[in-house]
């Protein structure tokens, strides 16, 4: 099937969405060796609805070691995904945020690239967007807008990575607090790390996170991330430009190509019942 694999959620007040990103991933056909939630400081009960979810795995016989963490090396995502990933000693490591959710099979397809080409070091796949309503919106795949003034650009809830690479390239860097994702990616990029592509929805990504609310400093990390990393700065200077004076206004930016508001077939909840269960806490929503 091919190697081990950990998953780290970060939450910050997730109570809402963070049992959906769970049983996303326990109800893969493949589950993890290790699951690692790492919280960053939650005061709406996030923690202990983890918590229990944990204990009910655990006394239906889940054989992952399952772990929550209270970050403790910094604020933002990138201390987050930094001390969760230290901790990991699975081949290969998933990040499923917890208000993101895997979708059915993914994992199996993911291990499966990774065992077809061992010399992959990171596999992604597309990633389908939901407004916070719930609403579908569209689907996300790479694309030459999405990669104007940068190499390769993924979305983090579809991408997945060995372990070693984060050794090999460090981790991510908390100077990007928005566009930190990218940036990893072009250091891999840039040290010739081998990508394999599924063109095949792997995840789902909610609305409402930084990079979708600050779009003007999420932008101008990008053009940063373009600079630091290109051979000329032409090409990061001239698709920040297009991005903004032409891109941003026509709504056909980055992934706002693909997203059209439109009835969807099915929906995904803003909030779960808060009960322990193994099962896929909602429907799969189909490509």
């Amino acid at each position: 099937m091919g190697p081990a694999y950990g998953v780290v959620t970060a939450t910050l007040n997730a109570r809402g969405t963070v049992l959906a990103a769970i049983r996303s991933v326990m109800s893969q056909c493949v589950q993890p060796a290790e699951y690692v939630v790492i919280d960053g400081g939650s005061n709406d009960g996030t923690p202990e609805v983890v918590e229990a979810e944990f204990a009910s795995l655990r006394e239906q016989g889940c054989r992952a070691d399952l772990r929550l963490l209270r970050q403790s090396r910094g604020p933002g995502i990138a201390h987050a995904w930094n001390e969760a990933i230290d901790g990991l000693s699975a081949d290969v490591v998933a990040l499923v945020n917890g208000d993101d959710w895997l979708e059915e099979g993914a994992m199996r397809a993911t291990l499966e690239a990774f065992h077809a080409d061992p010399a992959a070091d990171i596999v992604h796949g597309n990633a389908r967007f939901h407004a916070a309503d719930g609403r579908e919106l569209g689907v996300l795949a790479p694309n030459w807008v999405g990669r104007l003034g940068v190499q390769c650009r993924t979305m983090h809830c579809s991408t997945f990575v060995r372990r070693r690479v984060y050794a090999e390239v460090g981790g991510f860097d908390p100077a990007y607090p928005i566009s930190l994702d990218y940036d990893f990616i072009e250091r891999c990029w840039r040290r010739g790390r081998r990508f394999t592509h599924l063109d095949r929805v792997l995840a789902n990504f909610r609305l409402g996170g930084l990079s979708n609310s600050h779009r003007s400093r999420s932008d101008a990390e990008s053009l940063r991330i373009g600079l630091a990393h290109s051979r000329t700065k032409v090409l990061p200077l001239l698709a920040y430009a297009t991005r903004r004076v032409l891109l941003r206004p026509a709504g056909i930016a980055g992934f706002e190509l693909w997203l059209r508001d439109r009835p969807s077939a099915a929906t995904a909840s803003t909030e779960v019942e808060l009960k322990p269960s193994v099962g896929n806490p909602r429907e799969r929503v189909e490509a």
